[in-house]
């Protein structure tokens, strides 16, 4: 007759109390591995025809809602991925004039200073300053290619070119 009673509970229940207290804690857990899940109490109340009608309008504009909002959520996710992709192509842009521009100084410094020293290379073959100014202007009566008479200024840096070198 004991075997008729006997079920597994009771089985679990004589193992628990060999295997000591951690096999206790699962066996609790294995009692209630069988059964199936619970399911929500729901109120079996009459629900008048105008109620359900509400609900029905209710559910609806939620829907539409839910709808509205997965459309602009949407929407935006696009208007961000244009904005980003504008935003990469002007950066890439940006960055190509920003190169085109670097080239250009750097072409116009190498000009700069390739002028620069071939200005300081005819510079340093003179003495003194007299001697470029003197190079630069016609000392000679004939040679002034201009219409004023510079005749007073050419004595005077004469003069001043003689005073030096004496």
């Amino acid at each position: 007759m004991d075997d008729f009673f006997e079920d597994a509970q009771t089985q679990d229940i004589q193992n628990v109390q060999q295997d000591g207290s951690q096999a206790q804690q699962y066996a609790v857990f294995d009692a209630f591995e069988n059964e199936s899940p619970t399911q929500a109490i729901t109120l079996n109340a009459y629900v008048s025809p105008e109620q359900q009608l509400r609900k029905d309008k209710l559910r609806v504009i939620e829907d539409e809602r839910i709808a509205q909002i997965r459309e602009k959520d949407q929407q935006e996710r696009l208007l961000k991925q244009q904005k980003k992709q504008k935003a990469q192509e002007y950066l890439q842009e940006f960055k190509k004039q920003q190169d085109a521009d670097i080239a250009q100084k750097r072409s116009q410094n190498k000009q700069k200073q390739e002028i620069w020293l071939e200005n300081n290379k005819n510079h340093n073959q003179y003495k003194n300053s007299w001697d470029q100014i003197a190079q630069n202007i016609a000392l000679k009566d004939g040679e002034y290619p201009g219409q004023k008479d510079v005749t007073k200024m050419r004595q005077a840096i004469l003069n001043k070119r003689s005073d030096l070198t004496k």
